[in-house]
């Protein structure tokens, strides 16, 4: 069965109707009872139980993956990990858990068999970085790519080579995939093992999978044709983030001391629950996280997609998280050996509302060639010329190039349709810095803060809490 031609494939995911959003079936948790959060991240595992407050009960201190194991893990490390966390929890918290949520690193997946164990011949858990192009065995990444882009849509998320499906139809052109074999998702994985159950995902971590989150299900180029003959059955069922999965089996229940009847529901990705604890959760509230480069996300009362760009939504309830990331940022302040201490120091000397001596600065890493958004040039490098004499203006310049690359980036979701910004909250190192934050605030035009929280696990928390959207 071959593909619909890519005109009609284009045409049919920017014309698709946005699909009611499904009533919630879960209310609030209220009372005594209490929901816990696991953020299983790049650099290792964190939970957090929350009341029906959203106040913080407990929170353990963390499981490391240690720097080998951010990229080199096993399915074995997430269940360990899983657990040992959930020992940490003092018992009388543990006792008030009745739901559980996960989110877990986007596009990190694994192979699992029929009884949901991870697949024996399919090795390690493919990580969220892992590239078919560069790392699947021989040419089979060439040849999920290329049917990648025979049978999707001009610039689908699921085209990328570190994408969930490119990784699945990789497995496939390397050997067959078995008739048992189903593909998991980290937090679907993760979750899996405290239900006992079958595989289930959530709208969130799907996406890139090539769930259709304005339409609410698969879509037909990804259940038919040629990518359909392979994928067909191996899918897992997806869920609205914050909706049931299911019970927590009642050997961990009794194991655990967790509360009767407690479920596991829909999870999300890390960085999805790191904006849901960051607090913003009004149509115009925007994260944008300053880091080695410069991540926005803002909250939308419709979707906006732009591939050229990078720009694409999801989806919130009847709301859209609308989101676009820069190869620039603060990977540039290393570069040019600003230590902490100097960056502390020289900060104070800037005056954040003036003028400075450069204004065209474009902060790209010395080790990026090309930019996606907001200025898409696959060409582009960094511009940090001309140097002042002065290292305080040197930074002034370098802080105010990259509040320009986050200005413009809002500037383009505006452009695209996305609701009116309103309200900035920064995560990221380049939060703590005032005199910077007060710098954006004047070029953003809006009230600009760092963020009270931004663990994930915290996020995830209150996804199981109250649900999402």
């Amino acid at each position: 069965q071959e593909c619909a031609p890519r005109a009609m494939l284009t045409a049919l995911a920017s014309s698709c109707s946005i699909a009611p959003t499904p009533p919630r079936t879960l209310p609030p948790i209220t009372g005594n009872a209490c929901a816990l959060g696991y953020d299983f991240g790049t650099s290792g595992v964190r939970c957090a139980i929350v009341d029906a407050s959203g106040e913080i009960v407990a929170n353990p201190p963390g499981y490391s993956w240690g720097v080998a194991g951010e990229r080199a893990q096993e399915a074995s490390d997430w269940e360990e990990a899983l657990f040992s966390q959930l020992a940490a929890l003092p018992a009388d918290a543990r006792a008030r858990v009745s739901r559980i949520a996960v989110s877990g690193t986007s596009g990190s997946m694994l192979l699992v068999d029929g009884d949901g164990a991870p697949a024996a011949s399919r090795g390690s858990p493919r990580m969220y970085d892992f590239s078919v192009s560069k790392q699947a065995v021989g040419d089979s990444g060439e040849a999920a790519l290329a049917l990648l882009r025979r049978c999707t849509p001009e610039g689908h998320p699921v085209r990328s080579a570190t994408s969930a499906l490119a990784k699945l139809l990789a497995y496939h052109f390397e050997s067959p995939l078995a008739g048992s074999e189903r593909l998991a998702h980290q937090a679907d994985y993760v979750a899996s093992r405290l239900t006992g159950g079958a595989i289930a995902s959530d709208w969130h971590n799907a996406l890139k999978l090539g769930f259709d989150v304005r339409a609410l299900r698969y879509p037909e180029w990804l259940t038919g044709g040629e990518i359909g003959e392979i994928a067909r059955g191996r899918l897992p069922r997806v869920v609205r983030p914050g909706e049931p999965i299911g019970p927590v089996s009642d050997k961990l229940v009794a194991k655990y001391g967790l509360a009767s009847g407690c479920l596991v529901v829909g999870g999300t990705t890390d960085s999805i629950a790191a904006f849901l604890a960051a607090g913003a959760d009004s149509v115009g509230d925007a994260v944008t996280s300053l880091g080695s480069t410069v991540a926005i996300k803002l909250l939308s009362d419709v979707p906006a997609d732009d591939a050229s760009t990078g720009v694409y939504s999801h989806r919130l309830g009847d709301r859209w998280l609308v989101g676009g990331a820069s190869n620039a940022g603060c990977a540039v302040l290393r570069e040019q050996g600003f230590s902490g201490d100097e960056l502390a120091r020289l900060s104070e000397e800037i005056d954040p509302l003036a003028q400075p001596p450069c204004t065209d600065y474009y902060p790209l890493s010395s080790l990026v060639v090309g930019e996606r958004f907001p200025r898409p040039d696959e060409s582009a490098v960094g511009v940090l010329e001309p140097v002042p004499e002065s290292r305080a203006a040197f930074l002034h310049c370098i802080l105010h190039g990259i509040a320009k690359v986050e200005t413009e980036g809002y500037e383009a979701l505006a452009a695209l349709g996305a609701s009116e910004l309103r309200r900035v909250l920064t995560s990221g190192g380049g939060s703590q810095n005032a005199q910077w934050t007060v710098m954006r605030q004047a070029l953003l035009g809006v009230p600009t803060s760092r963020a009270a929280n931004i663990d994930a696990a915290y996020g995830a928390a209150l996804l199981a809490a109250r649900g999402a959207g």
